[in-house]
């Protein structure tokens, strides 16, 4: 019986030792991105959001319920010279503004307010931070955007669209910009041990 066995070994041994295994090369690269640089879970080649905050919940895609947006949407609010007056006729265009950040509760705004050169640098300044908290009054008073999503900052003369000293470029230099981006705080997080639960 052994003398069988060992001869059944031998065979089995030989067959093995027939067979050729094939290397990689060293210089072999890798055809996928395995690495998975913003440490979500999701590897590199698979990630459709690559630039997810630490400790964000995502799906297979590595995106979270906060999508990236880095937006600036010049209103249509035609103010006029020395004046922070918002038409009713423009109303519809911070309305829009409203509905778009209703549609995207995990962003902020910053409203730019602006100026033309008219008068004085100074007063140009404090009036361009006038009409950005007057359209920042409306979207919160008017619309109900939370009032902690919304910053209002002005410019003045600062940046200008128009140099020329023109009644046009006059009128284009007074605007509003809202300059829209995730707010990183209201990106839902996953459990950790460090999660404090609600009462």
């Amino acid at each position: 019986m052994k003398i069988v066995l060992m001869t059944l070994l031998l065979f089995l041994l030989a067959g093995c030792s027939g067979n050729n295994v094939d290397s990689f090369p060293e210089a072999y690269v890798q055809p996928n991105d395995l690495k998975d640089l913003d440490l979500d879970g999701v590897i590199n080649e698979r990630d459709k959001c690559p630039e997810t905050i630490k400790g964000a919940i995502v799906d297979n895609d590595g995106c979270s319920g906060a999508k990236h947006i880095n937006q600036r949407i010049t209103l249509n609010v035609r103010f006029q010279s020395g004046s922070s007056y918002i038409n009713p006729a423009d109303l519809p265009e911070i309305e829009n503004l409203a509905n778009f950040l209703k549609n995207h509760p995990y962003t902020n705004v910053t409203v730019e307010g602006h100026a033309s050169t008219h008068g004085d640098a100074r007063t140009n300044k404090w009036l361009s931070l006038k009409r950005a908290k007057k359209v920042s009054s409306v979207l919160s008073s008017t619309y109900g955007v939370e009032r902690h999503r919304i910053r209002a900052v002005g410019y003045g003369e600062e940046r200008l669209l128009d140099t020329t000293n023109t009644p046009d470029a006059h009128q284009r230099n007074r605007r509003v910009v809202a300059d829209i981006r995730v707010s990183n705080k209201e990106t839902p997080l996953k459990w950790t041990i460090y999660t404090q639960l609600d009462d």
